[in-house]
């Protein structure tokens, strides 16, 4: 069957999941695969030992993806604590998404059931954080009480809105126990406010759920933290005084998305969200449950390539949605907004208690930020008492992946009661909430294999990458796994070419579905096959990279990547970013500097 024929066939999202748990084996056959994404669980297997195993005609090596949906990145200390001790029922590691998640990979299927309903208990809830249905909703993570006043109140509102009412959820992983839940398992007949009832189970949904995946990001006027053009829909809040003043409503964004195919060039490909009209606060999430309502009804599920949002707006156009949602509101919208100029903040090193950035013992402008299209840097102003409140700690996490070792060194900070709250960024990196002593967070951290921004390059500190392989099953070639050493030889050759401490933001994907965000970055690299990748420059917020040069070799890259950065030390000003130069000089303009490329010679059949 058909996506669309599995999901309107499996009595809201039950199908064969319940006989599937119950029985023995390591994994699920069927339909059951896809159901399992509705409830936060992808199947994946072993990719390292899969032809080994297939040689010897043995099962594959199973074991699933269990994804956290946290809204907001915000996680108490004490749900961390209760996740991380969850941790070695997968491989040992917990990963931090780049949607603000927190997974766990090679989960047995015998324990999926124990570690959902844990999760559950300590407040979060793997439903929603993958299918057809509004993902996880992120929003600036940044605890600076301006932000938390509007922010947190408006994903709290999207998240209630949106999360799937189905009760086989609780059927099948809690029990059916509301008590043991993070969300109230939904009550028949549970409509809410601008619902369908005669959608009862799913008002918002119905029994085919939405075309495919369905993001929403919440950024802060000028701090583009989010990357707030590659959501389905983004939401910038309009103040009163620029960032300091009022809440007097909402930017609304539409049809951005990252995800293209290697193999469909010319009809898939990533887009920035357009300024789709303003709204006033208590409007807000009804005019995206207008937007997602449209794309509900006319989003492709013929087409699952291009089922998303984005290919809907490129075929009728931003008016056409304009039009869909004031129909569903019953009302005219107002026209957008004019934004800030956006700065790509990455939020690290230290904060005050008003989530102002502090220096690492260096002064003038945050190093990590990078300014884009002319926007005014940060500037840094500590005070005395501010240096002694309790304050805010970003760590740069590599790849979001924590060890057994950086696990037991945050649990450390965690177990000595020096935080009130860990944040997952954007960029993979954990905020530290509330620490309240600042010396003693420092030494565990630093005796514990996390070093602070401030002790490495922000090449590194700025460096993400997806986790490919061996555990995702759409991955072509690696990309967590070699980015330590990618990373190494672009600190080198940025020295070499007279660019120490350039903040280059470089992003890298396994496969060209964008899960890392490569196609805005001002470097993104992604997987086109097992050894090579294709090279982009020039990206930044609300706007796409170019794409330098496709198909190059790993060990090749920083050869391509050379005489551009030559050139950039030579010819740009100094207080313009790689990004912003690149884009401006172009990539055609770039070819005649780059080496020539090396033919890469395919075994034929004999």
């Amino acid at each position: 069957m058909s996506a669309e024929e599995i999901k309107v066939a499996s009595d809201y999202l039950r199908g064969g999941l319940a006989a599937d748990l119950e029985a023995g084996g390591d994994a699920f056959a069927g339909d059951s695969p896809m159901l399992l994404k509705f409830h936060g669980i992808y199947q994946q297997d072993d990719r390292d030992v899969r032809r080994q195993r297939t040689q010897a005609k043995q099962p594959l090596a199973h074991g699933c993806m269990v994804r956290a949906s946290v809204p907001g990145g915000v996680i108490s200390a004490e749900g961390w604590a209760a996740l991380d001790a969850l941790a070695d029922i997968g491989d040992g590691t917990l990963r931090l998404t780049t949607r603000q998640g927190v997974q766990y990979h090679l989960v047995p299927k015998g324990n999926l059931v124990d570690l959902v309903s844990e999760i559950n208990a300590a407040g979060l809830t793997t439903l929603g954080a993958c299918g057809d249905v509004v993902r996880n909703v992120m929003a600036c993570p940044l605890p600076d009480p301006a932000r938390a006043a509007v922010l947190a109140p408006t994903v709290a509102a999207l998240v209630g809105r949106f999360r799937a009412r189905t009760a086989a959820y609780w059927e099948l992983f809690v029990n059916g126990d509301r008590a043991a839940s993070a969300t109230s398992a939904p009550r028949p007949g549970d409509v809410g406010p601008g619902e369908d009832p005669d959608r009862p189970v799913e008002p918002i949904y119905g029994e085919a759920y939405l075309p495919r995946k369905f993001k929403i990001g919440l950024a802060w006027p000028g701090d583009d933290c989010v990357d707030i053009h590659s959501h389905d829909v983004g939401l910038v809040p309009t103040l009163t005084g620029g960032t300091n003043g009022a809440l007097t409503g909402f930017t609304v964004l539409a049809g951005g998305g990252m995800g293209m195919s290697h193999a469909r060039p010319d009809d898939t490909y990533p887009m920035v969200a357009q300024p789709l009209a303003w709204v006033p606060p208590e409007q807000v999430v009804d005019l995206v449950a207008a937007v997602v309502d449209t794309q509900r009804v006319h989003g492709n599920r013929e087409d699952r390539s291009r089922a998303r949002l984005k290919y809907l707006l490129e075929e009728r156009g931003i008016d056409w949605l304009r039009t869909q949602v004031e129909e569903r509101l019953g009302a005219a919208l107002a026209p957008p907004d004019e934004l800030l100029p956006w700065t790509t903040h990455a939020h690290l090193g230290w904060h005050d208690a008003d989530g102002r950035p502090e220096p690492h013992l260096d002064a003038g402008v945050d190093p990590l930020a990078a300014p884009a299209d002319g926007a005014v840097p940060v500037l840094l102003t500590p005070t005395r008492a501010a240096a002694d409140a309790a304050g805010t700690l970003a760590v740069p996490i590599p790849s979001g992946r924590l060890d057994e070792a950086r696990r037991r060194t945050i649990n450390g900070v965690v177990a000595e009661g020096l935080v009130s709250e860990l944040r997952v960024t954007p960029r993979q990196d954990l905020l530290l909430c509330g620490v309240r002593d600042r010396s003693r967070v420092t030494e565990l951290l630093r005796a514990g294999d996390l070093p602070l921004a401030a002790d490495q390059a922000p090449v590194r500190n700025l460096a993400i990458a997806c986790p490919a392989l061996p555990t995702c099953g759409q991955a072509l070639g690696e990309s967590e796994r070699v980015l330590p050493d990618l990373v190494a030889s672009l600190e080198k050759l940025l020295a070499d070419t007279g660019n120490a401490g350039l903040p280059l933001r470089l992003n890298m994907t396994g496969c060209p579905n964008g899960c890392a965000r490569p196609y805005s970055a001002e470097l993104g690299v992604v997987g086109r096959s097992k050894r090579t990748y294709d090279v982009y420059v020039g990206g930044a917020s609300g706007r796409l990279a170019s794409l330098l040069r496709p198909d190059v070799l790993l060990a090749d890259i920083v050869d391509v990547l050379r005489p551009v950065l030559e050139r950039f030390a030579d010819l740009a000003d100094p207080d313009t970013n790689f990004g912003d130069w690149a884009d401006a000089v172009g990539v055609e303009a770039m070819q005649p500097w780059l080496p020539e490329a090396k033919s890469r010679r395919r075994k034929v059949a004999s």
